[in-house]
């Protein structure tokens, strides 16, 4: 196995693993994700088939619902177990003409499909329960069956801490969210065996209110996954730490000035990155290329990403440039809506001068207040550099947006 796989705790654990893992690639690389996602999720079908049966014979047995709950619950688990090993075998598709990024978002589309399949589940789990509820009937629940029933928790158990390991070794979101599944299978089925040994001591209505518990556990995990699977599909806001990882990686350069305009896109496994690097204007074109590509390589090199670089060439030799660069830097540390300048020009010979830059707002800053942002700007500059500047250019964009940015022109009246 690969020297930076986490332990597994457990002999069948580590023997499965040697059978799928491909030792000479990371347990995160798309090969092996996607043999770790089909073992899971084929695992996932073979245990949770036996455990519907097994409480689907025990509730028979017992009369009670919420083991019969609990069995329905297990038998969906089947459907989203195949769900998450069709997904990833899908996953595993090359390239294609139709679909050039590959087929990773077909992850988040199997998430989406068992977060349905869940709440289907969870409406008739209750359903079922409220009818126990206000039909109550006598439960046969002998030790043997309950024992039976705890046997099932360790199984469910086992199951948990197996997703959980390979969500970990694979950072895949749909097996940390089947993790979270057998997790709240194991709270259901103690809550059913709390109810079957209540029931002996003649409280047999908690048969029923358990019921309901294990519908809300799963209506509340596939309202969850839903949520989290569509966020993917419509594309959700990047990963902070992601992007300070690809300032990092690029800012560090000497010959760059700034970075700006990150911009993450992810298809599964695949991420691609692109950003904006400003460098100074006096630059050669074969130099600013050279650049560009070496930024290019940094980023891929720090995060193993595909990465494209645009220029933005930056003139600082012109009088009013380190002026009105402290000038708007200090505006923008003053103002909470801001964070962060750049694509700063200053040009003509001789005053007034014309000036572009752009601003950059807090995701949470409504477009609507650009304006009074441009326009405080425009104030604080023509006050403090009065007639040195004439015609202005303020733009004004989120620091994560697909929307246009907010440009304005001020000419001198």
């Amino acid at each position: 196995m690969s020297q930076k796989e986490p332990r597994m705790s457990g002999p069948m654990m580590g023997w499965l693993l040697r059978r799928v893992l491909d030792p000479s690639a990371l347990p995160e690389s798309h090969l092996n994700r996607t043999r770790l996602g089909m073992l899971a999720g084929w695992t996932g079908v073979t245990l949770s088939l036996l455990l519907s049966l097994t409480k689907g014979w025990l509730g028979w047995v017992s009369g009670s619902v919420s083991m019969l709950a609990d069995a329905t619950n297990n038998l969906a688990d089947v459907g989203s177990s195949l769900v998450i090993a069709l997904g990833f075998q899908w996953s595993r598709k090359p390239q294609d003409e139709k679909h050039p990024f590959g087929h990773g978002r077909i992850e988040a589309v199997a998430t989406l499909v068992l977060s349905i399949a869940l709440i289907l589940v969870g409406a008739e789990v209750a359903r079922s329960g409220i009818v126990r509820l206000i039909r109550p009937q006598p439960i046969d629940a002998p030790g043997w069956l309950l024992v039976t029933a705890v046997v099932t928790v360790g199984v469910k158990t086992w199951m948990a801490l197996f997703a959980r390991a390979l969500a970990k070794m694979t950072k895949s979101q749909t097996l940390e969210a089947d993790a979270w599944n057998h997790t709240f299978d194991i709270v259901c089925t103690l809550m059913v065996v709390l109810a079957l040994f209540c029931s002996r001591l003649g409280w047999g209505a908690l048969d029923g209110w358990m019921a309901v518990g294990v519908a809300l556990f799963i209506l509340y995990t596939g309202a969850g996954y839903a949520r989290e699977a569509i966020d993917q599909l419509l594309g959700e806001k990047p990963d902070p730490n992601c992007v300070r990882e690809v300032y990092k990686a690029v800012v560090e350069m000497d010959p760059v000035f700034g970075v700006h305009d990150i911009m993450i896109h992810q298809y599964g496994d695949v991420r691609m990155v692109s950003f904006h690097i400003e460098v100074d204007a006096k630059l050669s074109l074969m130099d600013a290329h050279t650049i560009s590509e070496a930024a290019e390589a940094a980023v891929e090199s720090a995060l193993g990403w595909r990465a494209v670089a645009h220029l933005d060439p930056v003139d600082r030799s012109h009088p009013l440039f380190d002026k009105l660069s402290a000038l708007l830097m200090t505006f923008v540390a003053d103002d909470p809506r801001l964070v962060d300048m750049h694509d700063l020009r200053a040009e003509g010979a001789e005053m007034p001068y014309a000036v572009s830059f752009d601003l950059v707002a807090d995701m949470e800053v409504a477009r609507s207040d650009y304006d009074e942002i441009q326009n405080a700007c425009l104030s604080m500059l023509r006050r403090v550099l009065g007639p040195q500047i004439g015609r202005m250019e303020i733009g004004v964009e989120a620091s994560v947006e697909s929307a246009p940015m907010a440009r304005r022109v001020f000419e001198r009246s």
